[in-house]
């Protein structure tokens, strides 16, 4: 499933979520040893995870995950991975691991991206904008259209008024979704949008 290429997908951090894994390919010394704990998981994509254990791994292991998020319900997600990297973080008195997912089933594959679409648009993110208003937008209460249309909150950094050309600064906060409904409302109504910075 995943390849060598670079992630290209985002990690979406994960409150609750656990992983037990144990040695790929079900042999004999995976039958001795058997699952491991059940450790947190940091976050998650479609493409792999990070997760936090105190046992020893080390690069290139290949195991199977079973992946227990509460949000997704009882039955967890099974999947397949390679350990990518092993880092000790004193912070939490444990090794976070990075692992490349390399099988899942479809079933998991479609309950995965759903979840993280959905928490994809939860995340909160901060965008400031630098926006040149419409003749139209100029006539009208633009922001204070924002503020009742949209779940977020507007600050206004710069900006400048004259006859000619109204552009502001704007530190846009809110969901990922709703800011980015925001700018699509502002470019509609015409306005362009000259910089953005922030995520």
């Amino acid at each position: 499933m995943a390849t060598g290429d670079k992630r290209r997908d985002s990690r979406i951090p994960i409150k609750g979520g656990m992983v037990q894994y144990k040695e790929a390919g079900g042999g004999l010394f995976a039958i001795f040893k058997g699952a491991s704990e059940q450790y947190p998981i940091l976050n998650i994509s479609t493409r792999g995870m990070r997760f936090l254990t105190a046992d020893t791994l080390s690069k290139d292991d290949k195991l199977s995950f079973s992946v227990i998020i509460p949000i997704l319900g009882g039955e967890p997600l099974k999947v397949d991975g390679r350990v990518a990297w092993v880092k000790s973080s004193p912070r939490f008195n444990a090794d976070i691991v990075g692992v490349q997912f390399t099988a899942m089933t479809k079933k998991s594959i479609h309950r995965l991206k759903n979840l993280i679409e959905f928490l994809g648009k939860k995340i909160k993110i901060k965008q400031t904008v630098k926006i040149l208003f419409s003749e139209q937008q100029r006539q009208q209460p633009t922001l204070w259209q924002l503020a009742r249309d949209f779940n977020v909150n507007v600050n206004i950094i710069d900006g400048s008024l004259t006859d000619v050309s109204t552009w502001m600064v704007l530190r846009i906060e809110g969901e990922k979704d709703e800011v980015m409904k925001v700018l699509e409302y502002l470019k509609e109504g015409g306005a362009r949008i000259l910089a953005v910075q922030g995520k």
